[in-house]
């Protein structure tokens, strides 16, 4: 049942104590934190996080292996653990941090309830497969997720692995994708839906800036947006910088409350 219930979600586990000790070591998680854990395992990694922070909310959907971890951690008494799907389960109202080796088959599912919480993480570090770390987090170019994030979160690579670091190996390359909350965001936070209804209405069809920019200016206004921002209107939205978004937006909403760019 465990096995199946695993091979479902494509999840590997890492077998080294020293790696995920040194990982925890790195992160900012420490003695005041309360830390959420998806899909603890074996517990490899819940046993390093008991040591480091102050309240472990470990999360584990598979119910026979729940058992085996209430059963390993009967006498801690700063681990809360949870037989549910983290999908359905309520995130805390309270500050908390998450670090986690989640299923690569909901992994965009997961990032996703946890960047567009009502409270989402202070700070995250999440096992993930490299190829969708590089792309949420915007690496090589800004993708609809990290334009629509980044004014609020910050992303990283915070460690390649091995694929020897884990069991069985993945046919894939894995990371640790860190995110974390601007302590002084880009824009305000009472701003992030009309913000982002307006990059993904210009990222919309996917075609050059040329046409997708006329979805929300004039032609005049899309000729002088290009030559003020320096914004290749042959270019694909993926191509802008983050300072030019937030220039677009701030041209359009600003403007029309009298307030100078």
């Amino acid at each position: 049942m465990y096995k199946l219930r695993r091979e479902q979600l494509s999840q590997v586990f890492l077998h080294s104590p020293g790696l995920v000790n040194r990982l925890v070591g790195k992160s900012s998680i420490g003695q005041k934190d309360t830390v959420v854990e998806i899909g603890p395992g074996k517990g490899i990694i819940t046993k390093i996080l008991l040591k480091s922070a102050r309240i472990v909310i470990a999360i584990e959907c598979d119910q026979p292996l729940y058992s085996l971890l209430k059963q390993q951690f009967n006498n801690c008494p700063n681990l809360n653990l949870i037989c549910a799907d983290f999908l359905s389960f309520l995130l805390p109202k309270t500050p908390y941090k998450v670090f986690a080796n989640i299923p690569f088959s909901i992994e965009g599912k997961i990032i996703r309830k946890l960047i567009d919480a009502q409270n989402p993480p202070q700070d995250c570090y999440l096992i993930m497969r490299k190829e969708l770390a590089e792309k949420l987090a915007g690496i090589f170019n800004n993708g609809l997720f990290a334009v629509n994030h980044k004014p609020w979160f910050d992303f990283e690579i915070f460690h390649k692995f091995r694929r020897g670091d884990f069991i069985p190996k993945p046919q894939v390359e894995s990371v640790m994708l860190r995110f974390y909350k601007w302590t002084n965001p880009l824009l305000p936070e009472s701003e992030k839906p009309l913000f982002q209804k307006f990059v993904t209405n210009i990222f919309g069809g996917g075609r050059r800036m040329r046409q997708n920019l006329k979805r929300e200016f004039s032609p005049d206004q899309v000729t002088e947006l290009a030559r003020q921002f320096k914004i290749n209107l042959h270019a694909r939205p993926r191509d802008l910088s983050l300072e030019q978004w937030i220039l677009l937006y701030h041209y359009k909403y600003l403007s029309l409350r009298g307030v100078p760019i």
